[in-house]
This record gives structure tokens, sequence and C-alpha cells, in this order.
């Protein structure tokens, strides 16, 4: 239930970016700002993650950002001494910088490849037989990533990232701002 309610909110988050007014140039340089939202599949748990990003201009080709994905995993089983299950949930906050490709004939398209710092912040929880548990564990993770952006307004883009870190791929809407 609560998967489904958050895949919802994000739909409407990307369906509202096309709604916004055209305004800004498109291509990828100086004294811009992006956020946005996506939807992927996470590095551990092979679990559906949503998230969010920003990223600033800090030259014509470089930038800094950073993004927060979260996703969840778990199982419910039955057994002879009362069934148990078990969840996890992960958050992972990371600090990213980018190089942008610039492509002279097609500004729509804005290529990168980016490096990623992050921290994962994990809990667990479950029952065995009645018995309760809980856990967290917490580390840092290092990632790497490629990308593009496709703008079918000068101030909304798609984008797709493919790599390693807190997501192998994900796809979303970034907002020019």
């Amino acid at each position: 239930m609560y998967a489904l309610k958050k895949y919802r909110i994000l739909s409407l988050f990307l369906f509202g970016a096309l709604l916004v007014p055209a305004a800004a140039s498109a291509q990828f340089g100086p004294d811009q700002t992006y956020l946005g939202a996506h939807m992927g599949i996470s590095g551990v748990g092979s679990a559906a993650a949503i998230g969010v990003s920003a990223e600033v201009s800090y030259d014509e080709n470089i930038s800094i950002g950073g993004w927060l994905d979260t996703w969840s995993y778990g199982e419910r089983f039955p057994s002879s001494v009362g069934g148990g299950s078990w969840d996890v949930r992960y958050v992972a906050i990371a600090g990213t910088g980018a190089y942008h490709f610039p492509i002279e004939d097609n500004p729509k398209l804005d290529p990168f490849l980016g490096v990623a710092l992050g921290y994962y912040v994990v809990s667990t929880s479950g029952s065995v037989a009645g018995f309760e548990y809980t856990g967290s564990s917490n580390r840092l993770f290092v990632g790497g990533y490629g990308g593009a952006r496709y703008f079918f307004k000068p101030n909304v883009a798609g984008v797709a990232r493919v790599g390693f870190g807190s997501a192998y791929l994900t796809l979303g809407v970034d907002l020019k701002m």
C-alpha cells in the first residue's frame, strides 16, 4: 500500500512538471539549477527506489549536487511456529559532481558523467515465532554514473542515469529553475 502511494505522488510530480511554463534556454551552462524526482532500481536489494535530486552549475561544464533515494523490501512467510517477516529500509544520501558534454548541433541533449560520495542509512525489523527484532547499520559508498537529460521544454527535461552507487538505473524529470 505504501509503495503504491509513493509512486502516485511521484507520478503527479512528473505530470505537473510538464505543465510548468517555458522560459529558459535548454542546454547546460553557467548559473543553472535543476531540481528533479526520479524512480529507479536500487543497487541493493533490487527494489524500486524513489528519490529527489538537485544540481547547480559550477561553471559551463561542471556541476555539483546531491540526491536522496529511499527503497525497502521484505518478505512474509508462514511456519509451524507462527510465521515471521522481515523488512529492510534504505535511505541513500549522496553528494555528486558531474561533467556535462556540450552538444552544439542538438541543444535539447545534455549528456554527462559523474561521481557520487554517499551514505547509506539502513534499518531492519522483523519477527519470527512472535519474537520481534530491529537493527540498523550505516556505511559510506562511492559511485559513478553516466546519463543524459533531454529537454521537452526549455525548462523541463527527462533524465536517465545508469551507474553504480545507490541505484543502477533511474528515470525521472528535472526542472530548470
